[in-house]
């Protein structure tokens, strides 16, 4: 069953196995956010009174992190995952880059030394895995005057899906169900309200949203790659079904594009707050 979210209960029992077995496909297939978004945040912590310096919080394998620490911006990242965080350090060492990684979460961000005074807070595809109001409050005693919050989204709300979202999710519901799982024994817990909303109602009630449509490419191998980084088909979900899964939405893929070539127009965005 699926959950209904409240804000006085721990969302998830155990946060750091939502996206349990996922970190190296994560890093390896997940598609960059466009970089004007990217150059978006960065711009904004550049813009900042205080020196460029920001949370990511449930950072995941880095991607946002490595990408804002590439643009000057000091990076403090969390995420409840050792696993992530591991691989979070090995593709920060790979490139030269230095970022504080933390094992944590963005519901006591402000228990982390070193996060106070920062002039920004990043939480990209991961805001709705969170109490996203307690996460707001404890942003609020560690984003500095004038600083902001910048919520990325890979699929911005109302935009449609890429056109092979249904032949893949026919699959998965073959597998797991068609109620989305937040990894293995966790319900996803649906979060009431849009990311704006909630923006409004915190203490960074001055929002503004920038959308950009942009192309994404994958080979058939690529796009279920890219399956196995989800909570709900992660490999640990799938268990010993993994392969037969894998085989199965290549085919379903292959049925309707037989070039193995996938190519569809998507929308991403990023929704921002600031103190009003």
């Amino acid at each position: 069953m699926v959950s209904t979210q409240t804000e006085h209960r721990v969302l998830y029992a155990d946060a750091g196995r939502i996206f349990e077995s996922t970190a190296d496909h994560y890093a390896r297939y997940r598609l960059p956010y466009p970089e004007f978004l990217t150059n978006s945040v960065a711009a904004l912590a550049h813009d900042h009174v205080a020196a460029p310096r920001m949370v990511d919080l449930g950072c995941g394998p880095g991607p946002v992190s490595l990408a804002l620490a590439s643009r000057g911006v000091d990076m403090l990242a969390v995420d409840p995952s050792s696993e992530m965080l591991a691989t979070a350090k090995r593709r920060a060492a790979e490139r030269g880059l230095l970022v504080d990684w933390r094992r944590g979460t963005g519901e006591s961000i402000a228990d982390e030394q070193g996060a106070a005074g920062v002039s920004g807070a990043v939480i990209a595809d991961a805001f709705h895995w969170m109490d996203r109001p307690r996460v707001l409050r404890q942003l609020d005693r560690v984003v500095a005057s004038g600083g902001f919050v910048a919520a990325l989204c890979s699929h911005a709300t109302g935009a449609p899906r890429p056109w092979w979202h249904d032949v893949v999710a026919a699959v998965r519901a073959r597998y797991v169900g068609r109620v989305p799982a937040a990894g293995v024994g966790q319900d996803y817990v649906v979060p009431q309200g849009d990311h704006q909303a909630l923006l409004r109602n915190s203490a960074f009630a001055r929002t503004s949203v920038i959308r950009a449509e942009h192309t994404v490419r994958y080979t058939v191998e690529e796009l279920v790659g890219v399956q196995f980084t989800y909570a709900y088909s992660s490999p640990a979900l799938l268990g010993d079904q993994a392969g037969a899964f894998a085989d199965d939405v290549a085919n379903a893929l292959l049925g309707v594009e037989p070039s193995g070539m996938f190519e569809a127009e998507v929308t991403a965005a990023l929704i921002l707050g600031w103190r009003p």
